[in-house]
């Protein structure tokens, strides 16, 4: 107990002192952290000094504004004055605003035709700039402001070639120099439809300034031997729709047409596949010793019941034959709805089948057994048949993507070498 006791008092007091020699890191790192702030904060508002050691101010180039600086001047008195000095832009000599000019002068064709390919040959506006090298400015006059107005936009049509007179003032502070810079301005060079176009619209003009008393403007009603209609808005252009509604019509009626025929077929050759089957299952029962009708009600049952239980898919053949069971059922005469079975079947094997059971019914037929075995290997035959010649259509409609696939590897093969070729 004793020795547990020293060990604690131990531990305390290694405790202490590190505590003790912790204490002055708190007043360590705050003196730091505002040593650091102060110093950013005291580089981050220095301004770049703006005089130089040996008493110089910069100022700005040609075309430059003037800058205000605060300067602390010592010497003026016992302590430091401040002192704001006003500094201009720089300015041209004569010498240097002369070979301004002369630059600006040499290049100024180039730099005003915009679209056009000559100052002789302008049927687009220019462009006119007002400001050149550093500290030149640009003012535009033009002799003729109704054909090129100073901004370089051309105004009225010209019907024969014009020639036009810019008048161009260079200035660069004090300095300034006159030019003239002539332009001709060409007819727009229009198709024979646009020219037609501005004809008329000029025709138009002048009908305008002649019916100037008059209530009314009486539009031209024959232009160049045409006879002229006019309408204030332009024409719907809805037409296509009527046209496209028609062909939607047609389509709706086709593709429904279409989905009839396919469930037409469909139906057709589940019929075909089924009638083998179905066949085969009558044959077993009536040797069974169950009569016709007796036969027909067991395999109504069994087909419902494996639909009922979806073990079964519902099939087109047996569908008929529950139909027919339930008129027998509601009292329509066995060989009716026999007959009548074979009429919505709409096949050859069907109405035949549906004889063979009618006759049956109405007058009994020797050897019913060995024709209905017989017709059955006709339908197996039919079957094998059908299954072969759906299996070759299959094979068919393969062929399309097969052939897709094949176009696609053969691009992708000669595209990259008809590059590398080229």
């Amino acid at each position: 107990m004793r020795y547990e006791g020293q060990q604690r008092m131990a531990e305390n007091r290694k405790n202490e002192k590190k505590r003790e020699g912790r204490t002055w890191l708190a007043p360590a790192a705050s003196v730091l952290g505002a040593v650091v702030l102060y110093g950013l904060l005291v580089w981050t508002a220095q301004e770049p000094e703006a005089v130089t050691e040996d008493g110089r101010i910069g100022r700005e180039g040609y075309g430059g504004e003037e800058q205000e600086y605060q300067v602390w001047v010592e010497g003026i008195n016992d302590q430091a004055v401040p002192v704001t000095v006003t500094v201009g832009p720089q300015v041209y000599t004569k010498q240097e605003a002369e070979a301004v000019f002369d630059r600006i002068m040499n290049d100024i064709e180039r730099t005003i035709r915009a679209d056009n390919p000559t100052l002789m040959e302008v049927r687009n506006n220019l462009e006119l700039p007002s400001r050149g090298e550093e500290g030149v400015s640009l003012r535009w006059y033009s002799s003729e402001p109704e054909v090129i107005d100073s901004s370089g936009r051309l105004g009225k049509e010209v019907g024969t070639e014009q020639l036009v007179i810019l008048y161009l003032e260079l200035s660069a502070g004090e300095y300034r120099q006159d030019y003239e810079i002539p332009v001709r301005v060409l007819p727009p060079d229009r198709s024979k439809e646009e020219q037609r176009l501005a004809d008329f619209l000029k025709e138009l003009n002048l009908q305008n300034e002649r019916q100037r008393e008059e209530p009314w403007l009486t539009l031209p009603k024959s232009f160049e031997g045409k006879e002229l209609r006019y309408h204030t808005r332009e024409r719907s252009g809805y037409e296509p729709i009527l046209l496209l509604g028609v062909v939607m019509a047609v389509l709706l009626v086709w593709k429904e047409k279409s989905g009839g025929k396919q469930e037409s077929q469909k139906r057709q050759r589940e019929l075909l596949l089924d009638y083998a089957d179905l066949l085969s299952k009558l044959v077993v029962l009536t040797c069974a010793g169950l009569t016709i009708r007796n036969a027909w009600e067991r395999m109504v049952k069994d087909y419902e019941w494996a639909v009922e239980q979806k073990k079964q898919k519902p099939r087109a053949a047996y569908e008929e034959m529950c139909q027919t069971y339930y008129q027998m059922q509601s009292g329509m005469a066995e060989g009716d709805a026999y007959r009548e079975f074979g009429r919505r079947c709409k096949l050859q094997s069907y109405l035949k089948l549906s004889g063979l059971l009618e006759q049956n019914r109405r007058s009994g037929t020797k050897n019913l057994r060995a024709i209905m075995e017989t017709e059955m290997a006709d339908a197996l035959e039919q079957r094998k048949n059908l299954a072969r010649r759906l299996g070759e259509e299959a094979g068919t409609r393969l062929l399309m993507p097969l052939f897709l696939m094949l176009g696609i590897v053969m691009v992708m093969i000669m595209v990259p070498a008809m590059m590398t070729m080229g």
